[in-house]
């Protein structure tokens, strides 16, 4: 093997590995999104007490914002400006997600504690991020594949 094809074996070889990190950190990101649900309708069920819910999301929340540091950390080492650039579209529509989901638990809890109608701003929350989340499937689809492209390359 030549020098050259040599350090496109570890370029490849780094961002094969960098892109494993960013499939972790995305299922773990995926894995709070569920605990944050769960922990929401118990809490609108009445198994869940407040405080216990608002625990929880402060542990949700901290999880996100460590989830959110590493990808950070993933976009900046990744040297493909193409893969960085989805990985920044992932991020941005990560925290769209995030907030209108928290906008949509609070709404709903409002509704819930008072006699005020929110079921239209609750609805178009949450068609908003039906939409959202698409986008968010689109980018993490074309990141699999480049994840794909890259492994083939290193194996």
């Amino acid at each position: 093997m030549t020098g050259s094809s040599s350090e496109v074996l570890t370029k490849n070889e780094v961002l094969a590995d960098q892109l494993q990190k960013l499939l972790k950190a995305q299922s773990t990101r995926m894995e709070l999104y569920n605990e944050f649900d769960i922990a929401f309708k118990d809490y609108l069920s009445g198994k869940c007490p407040a405080d216990q819910y608002h625990s929880i999301c402060k542990i949700v929340t901290e999880g996100f914002q460590d989830v959110s540091q590493e990808i950070q950390t993933a976009e900046k080492e990744i040297s493909d400006s193409v893969i960085a650039g989805m990985i920044r579209a992932l991020q941005d529509g990560e925290k769209e997600k995030l907030e209108k989901t928290v906008k949509i638990q609070i709404l709903t809890i409002q509704a819930k504690e008072s006699d005020k109608d929110f079921d239209e701003t609750i609805k178009e929350l949450k068609d908003s991020l039906a939409t959202v989340n698409e986008k968010n499937q689109e980018v993490w689809d074309e990141l699999r594949e480049e994840m794909h492209g890259v492994a083939s390359l290193v194996c």
